[in-house]
């Protein structure tokens, strides 16, 4: 097996895991049998890591599930204030900076500090002690108070979608699946230059089409439906990340290999793939169409799927922290009886107590 963009063998010593969608959003589809580490990496560097900042605020809110790693925290801002905080996976915020304010009042000079740690606040009072040499750090340490508080303030941050990058990271996993799909890799060796950024091609759109699958609430997807049609010498592909971001892709215009219809679903509620029809099968005309007169400003269909998969975020984060609130309950009640201790409704009604304490 030769890799499809460089044509170079790949053995073991360079062969490579590719995400047909990528790692950093949950993605589980790869192969060792597509491109070598060496075109991994370069497309890692320069377009999927783009897509995946890009996407960054969906994989957090949703809490993905990933071969490695977490998603990275978003940094939002109270739009009253100014203040920016970080929002880690789950939901849970936190400072995005300690703050220090100086307080001069006759011969006194005071400090008023808020730090993220009990380490962050140590390493702030060394420095200020550098310059206060009457400063004693342990002394004021003593003196700290922690608390967590109820946090209530309505946090903005922005989401981008698309751009050139972006456009040729979403190729290159079209151009994956088909090889993924043992298409053959000279229907797209035309697409080399494009993907490696040498050239521009205009073959990658955003596509918001209702009622392409059945659809419920509480879901959200991965999607690759790819469609090779020989006859109308058309090839190409659509491609959802989280029920969120759609593109369409047109591979090849000159199309005469054998015919394809695959579909690949990925349901990140349960992170597994899923069977299910995608009702979407263009003839030449209408798929031409589509490219020659683009729906430049699909922004009302952009924020209605974004809005669903926001408003889906937030309830698993509810749900989890739920979770998280029953499983201390637990260990906090029960979690001081020993095994095969009797239940009685005194051990019930404290772990209930504890909960809504």
């Amino acid at each position: 097996m030769n890799c499809y963009i460089c044509n170079i063998e790949i053995t073991a010593d360079n062969e490579s895991d590719e995400h047909i969608i990528i790692n950093a959003i949950g993605g589980r589809l790869k192969s060792k049998e597509l491109i070598c580490n060496d075109c991994n990496s370069e497309f890692g560097e320069k377009i999927d890591s783009i897509l995946a900042k890009q996407l960054n605020n969906l994989s957090n809110v949703l809490m993905v599930k990933r071969h490695r790693g977490e998603p990275r925290p978003i940094i939002g801002e109270n739009q009253t204030t100014g203040e920016k905080y970080i929002l880690d996976v789950g939901g849970q915020p936190r400072l995005f900076k300690p703050t220090i304010e100086k307080n001069v009042t006759d011969n006194n000079t005071g400090f008023s500090i808020t730090a993220r740690s009990e380490k962050e606040l140590k390493d702030i009072l060394k420095g200020i002690a550098k310059k206060n040499q009457h400063l004693n750090v342990d002394e004021a340490m003593k003196s700290a108070q922690w608390k967590t508080e109820d946090f209530d303030k309505p946090l903005h941050f922005q989401n981008v979608i698309g751009g050139a990058d972006v456009f040729r990271a979403v190729c290159k996993s079209a151009t994956n699946f088909f090889i993924y799909k043992k298409g053959n890799s000279k229907y797209i060796k035309h697409l080399i230059p494009y993907l490696k950024g040498k050239e521009e091609k205009d073959i990658v759109w955003m596509h918001y089409q209702d009622d392409l699958y059945e659809f419920d609430k509480d879901e959200c997807f991965h999607i690759i439906h790819l469609i090779g049609n020989p006859d109308e010498k058309i090839l190409y592909c659509y491609i959802e990340y989280f029920s969120t971001q759609k593109y369409l892709i047109l591979l090849s215009d000159n199309y005469d290999g054998k015919a394809i219809n695959e579909t690949y679903f990925f349901d990140l509620s349960k992170v597994k793939p899923i069977e299910r029809e995608l009702r979407l099968n263009y003839d030449r005309a209408t798929l031409l169409d589509f490219f020659d007169n683009k729906d430049v400003k699909p922004f009302e269909k952009i924020k209605k799927s974004f809005d669903h998969s926001i408003k889906l975020g937030l309830k698993r984060q509810d749900d989890y922290k739920r979770g998280e609130i029953l499983e201390r309950a637990i260990q906090n009640s029960l979690g001081k009886y020993p095994d095969g201790v009797q239940i009685t409704e005194e051990i019930i009604k404290e772990t209930v107590d504890w909960i809504f304490w």
